[in-house]
């Protein structure tokens, strides 16, 4: 088993186009696989921004913009749904009383806890038809996913 684990990393270490074709088309289909399992009352795009609040406390929304790639008259209208649904609120900033923050609110929170809930429950049963080697090896690679996706949210914090 540790030969195998350590054959796939070596394998995927040397970056060949085709290896990261290959793996960047299984995270898209999972992804999207899991959002039809799981349809949510909000959009992906809803989802997406209470992450990020939710993960990065508030915002201002030009940070919010950047860091989801939208444009600004898109984050405000965004915000402007969200806080009109319950799920965000604005916030002076306390460094700039020109600016606002916009921070999750409890009810965004739920929305989140409810997709996931769902998420998890969908892929528990996925899971338990695989074989134990395969969840080992799935649960092997979540360090690496983490770092790569940790990765990115630092690049995109470098841009702003």
């Amino acid at each position: 088993m540790a030969r195998y684990i350590s054959e796939l990393y070596n394998r995927f270490m040397s970056l060949r186009l085709t290896d990261v074709r290959a793996l960047a088309a299984g995270i898209e289909r999972l992804t999207i696989w899991l959002r039809r399992q799981t349809p949510t009352e909000v959009s992906s795009t809803t989802l997406t921004a209470l992450d990020r609040l939710r993960r990065e406390g508030p915002l201002r929304v030009s940070e919010l913009a950047a860091r989801e790639a939208m444009t600004q008259p898109g984050v405000t209208i965004l915000v402007n749904r969200l806080s009109d649904a319950g799920h965000a609120e604005r916030l002076p900033d306390p460094t700039d009383r020109r600016a606002t923050l916009v921070r999750i609110t409890a009810a965004g929170e739920d929305v989140l806890t409810r997709r996931e809930a769902a998420r998890a429950e969908v892929l528990r049963a996925r899971l338990a038809e695989l074989s134990d080697t395969d969840r080992t090896l799935l649960t092997a690679a979540l360090p690496a996913i983490e770092r790569l996706v940790a990765t990115g949210n630092e690049e995109s914090r470098k841009t702003d």
